[in-house]
């Protein structure tokens, strides 16, 4: 059981009330005479809304000698407050007041301790109508609609596309508006160093987060968000500096990292990493300057997630194709956004003399790892056998 927190003044009968302190300057509540106790009840404690079952069963007891002014409700207009993490119902009931969405802090916090469900109201922003009635206003802070907060989550490894088609699907920009802040790099706070050989692109940068936009944001501050956190864990990990220990760009790096996350599961990023830098440095175990021939990059240019790719697929005439001998090397940007996992085994791949792999059932993510290339095919031959038999 959560503790509570729990302030009441009580007044000799006949006294004015006073109302308890709180950090924010209390508007004036309307219609207050004879004895009025708030309440001060923690509402936001870590992750939720909680509320003691004790303190409910005091405050069952505690009467209000009077009645407190409250508007009928249903209410007009609209307004935007915002419940921070911490705040009391009291304190909610002063940003409600001083809004006009609630006539008195009593008319809310009456209602709410009158509603079990109040103890669910969470940190965030609301739109909230302005004369409301106070069980009109906690029924709205209840309800999911009001909140005037999108969450969107980015997974890990999406093309710009993809992720754009989410951003447009969970927010109020259309794809439209989205494309057209993309295609303008110096619309975002990209850094210094994103771009290969060209022009600077947003592939890569938009971080893969869980992220709470509000409603009214607009494509371009959204983007900037996920570029800014981009930087932010950029500069947690030293990317720009551990890219350059090994020799590397940190926008080729960066491109290591979205085709390691394309590649594989997780707990095989390390190995496909290295798989990646011993194709580059062919020097390294006597071999010679080859391409990467990987899928995921055959796959960015058709817009697809297949796994089986067909030899006209593997012919195409592109820079991103890693199966021809005209293009080998990295392709000329990254090809997805890869996530943090995906940027450190970039940075730090174990050592070992991998050459080749294959993830040999998808179902499970199984890979296997090679520098034999009659190995190699073998492996092949046990993916073609998944096929088979799932296709």
């Amino acid at each position: 059981m959560s503790n509570v927190g729990l302030s009441m003044q009580e007044t000799p009968s006949g006294g004015d009330p006073r109302p308890p302190k709180s950090k924010k300057k209390r508007r004036r509540q309307k219609g207050r005479s004879g004895a009025v106790i708030v309440v001060s009840l923690v509402v936001l404690l870590g992750a939720g809304a909680v509320v003691g079952y004790f303190g409910y069963q005091l405050l069952g007891r505690v009467q209000a000698s009077a009645p407190v002014a409250d508007y009928p409700g249903p209410g007009e207009g609209e307004v935007v407050i915002e419940i921070l993490k911490g705040e009391t119902l009291t304190d909610v009931g002063v940003t409600l007041a001083d809004a006009d969405v609630v006539a008195s802090v009593p008319a809310f916090t009456n209602a709410a301790l009158a509603e079990p469900d109040a103890t669910g109201i969470m940190p965030g922003r609301y739109a909230m109508l302005q004369k409301m009635s106070g069980e009109g206003a906690v029924q709205r802070l209840l309800d999911p609609a009001a909140s005037n907060i999108n969450t969107v989550v980015i997974p890990e490894g999406l093309r710009t596309d993809q992720v754009v088609a989410i951003l447009a699907k969970e927010t109020s920009g259309s794809k439209k508006q989205f494309d057209k802040v993309i295609q303008d790099p110096t619309a975002l706070p990209l850094p210094d160093w994103a771009r290969g050989t060209g022009e600077a692109r947003a592939e890569g940068f938009l971080f893969p987060a869980t992220y709470e936009f509000d409603k009214q944001e607009k494509p371009k501050q959204i983007l900037n968000v996920m570029v800014d956190k981009f930087n932010t864990v950029a500069e947690e990990i030293d990317f720009v500096n551990r890219a350059k220990s090994l020799g590397y760009s940190p926008y080729e790096v960066l491109t290591v990292a979205s085709l390691v996350q394309a590649e594989a599961p997780p707990e095989d990023f390390g190995k496909v990493s290295r798989v990646v830098y011993n194709r580059l440095e062919p020097d390294t175990w006597g071999g010679t300057y080859g391409y990467l021939g990987f899928d995921s990059t055959v796959n960015y240019i058709l817009k697809q997630s297949e796994i089986n790719l067909t030899e006209s697929d593997r012919a195409i005439n592109s820079p991103y194709n890693t199966f021809t001998e005209q293009h080998q090397g990295l392709t000329p940007t990254p090809i997805n956004n890869p996530g943090e996992a995906a940027m450190e085994a970039a940075l730090d791949p174990p050592d070992g003399n991998w050459l080749y792999f294959v993830t040999t059932n998808p179902d499970t993510g199984k890979t296997k790892f090679t520098d034999d290339y009659n190995v190699f095919l073998g492996y092949q031959d046990e993916f073609e056998a998944w096929l088979r038999e799932n296709q």
